[in-house]
């Protein structure tokens, strides 16, 4: 065989190994919570990574391979991303698989996002959160943790994170609603500043600043904001006994109160009524106007004390504030909060603990080899035992005084019960 054929039949046998080997993965494996963390490779040009390390608060792609399990993916690409954690050190980073082949992708997946987890010395909040919604019934994405190696040089402990996309939403609410013509409205919450659902006038800019497309990015103004406007419109000025009527009509408020009860119930602090108002989520409306909902994104400031109230910050968000007079919305809210007890307190079958405990414990474990030996890492051992102890105090303290918050909000009897968590109160900082 001439040379040149040779070469052509050996491409073509390593990319048919390479099509076999990734026919043999799949997404669940990539966000598989195995004891043996997820191991992925990056190979970038020295020049490349110098300029994305140099100028990380920019958003610019930089070609590279992603390589896991065998199967390499070539020519993807890379940047910085992350709000308040972006930094040249151990930059937060997005995988676009189909950013130079508009064709390509990885297990199915258009992007992953690989974060830093710089803000939170445990490196736990964030998959725990996600796997407590899913839990409770509500669209999460997966999360898996992983040792990520740059040039082959280990770069660190990162969260692989699956990205809200047309995939994600293909997975969660079916493939009708992925279509790029026909499916339905994906948008990201981008904070610009303190906001709590007050109506912001007829004109649809100021909704736009706020919902950023992820899908349907083309279609006109009115089609992506009208809906957005007109929800913020019924939430402040639907009568109260048209409220669940009107409002509604734009978003799922079942799902709502337990996403809000799952964020109160393990203290976060910069979700949808944080120390900054509304933040860290996505908004999906469906294609058949069926009322959206919302999808949880960045929980690494969850776990913040033991003590944080049910009621937090309930005067800063319009919609939140007005649902809870509204004794059908409440009570979802506080069935959630119990329900979310009961799971976090669910013995194993040969360990008492419960749940989420257990849960911390296995995590953190898993973890903690890779955590010593990660010189990017931003803590020291001290801090990374500290926390980790701290979350073990909060996984036994909360639920007593999540329900004796619930009893003293809806049961007269015990109106005037002082509601305690022993213990370390505040995460360290």
């Amino acid at each position: 065989m001439h040379p040149s054929g040779r070469r052509i039949l050996a491409t073509a046998l390593m990319a048919a190994a390479a099509h076999v080997a990734l026919l043999a993965q799949s997404q669940t494996m990539l966000f598989a919570d195995t004891e043996a963390l997820q191991e992925i490779r990056l190979t970038v040009s020295q020049r490349d990574w110098q300029t994305l390390t140099d100028n990380f608060q920019l958003d610019t792609y930089y070609p590279a391979d992603f390589a896991w399990r065998g199967v390499k993916v070539r020519n993807v690409g890379i940047r910085s991303r992350g709000n308040t954690t972006r930094n040249g050190i151990k930059p937060g980073l997005r995988i676009d698989f189909n950013r130079y082949l508009s064709e390509q992708e990885f297990l199915g997946l258009k992007a992953i996002a690989l974060d830093n987890v710089y803000s939170d010395a445990s490196l736990v909040r964030e998959s725990t959160t996600m796997k407590v919604f899913s839990k409770l019934g509500l669209a999460a994405p997966r999360e898996s943790h992983a040792r990520v190696y740059l040039n082959n040089e280990y770069l660190g402990v990162y969260v692989i994170v699956e990205t809200p996309d047309r995939p994600f939403v293909s997975n969660v609410f079916g493939a009708a609603e992925a279509n790029i013509e026909s499916g339905g409205y994906l948008y990201e919450y981008n904070w610009t500043r303190p906001y709590g659902f007050e109506f912001l006038g007829t004109g649809l800019e100021a909704y736009a600043e706020l919902f950023r497309p992820e899908t349907r990015e083309t279609d006109s103004m009115t089609s992506l904001y009208g809906p957005i406007r007109d929800l913020v419109a019924a939430i402040n000025d639907a009568p109260d006994d048209r409220f669940v009527e009107e409002v509604g009509k734009y978003v799922d408020l079942p799902q709502f109160m337990k996403y809000l009860a799952v964020e109160n119930f393990l203290a976060e602090e910069d979700g949808l009524v944080g120390e900054w108002g509304l933040h860290n989520f996505y908004l999906y409306r469906f294609r058949d106007d069926r009322p959206s909902q919302l999808i949880p994104w960045d929980k690494d400031k969850t776990f913040s004390s033991t003590d944080h109230l049910i009621d937090y910050h309930i005067d800063t968000d319009v919609l939140f504030k007005r649902a809870m007079t509204l004794p059908e919305l409440s009570q979802i809210y506080y069935d959630t909060l119990l329900a979310a007890s009961a799971i976090a307190e669910e013995p194993g079958s040969d360990d008492p603990r419960g749940w989420l405990e257990r849960e911390l414990d296995r995590e953190i474990g898993r973890i903690r080899s890779a955590v010593a030996e990660d010189g990017n890492y931003p803590f020291s051992p001290e801090d990374f035992e500290a926390d980790a102890e701290f979350l073990r105090q909060f996984s036994r303290t909360r639920m007593p005084f999540v329900r004796c918050q619930v009893a003293r909000a809806t049961n007269a009897a015990d109106r005037r019960a002082i509601c305690a968590a022993p213990g370390s109160r505040r995460r360290p900082r």
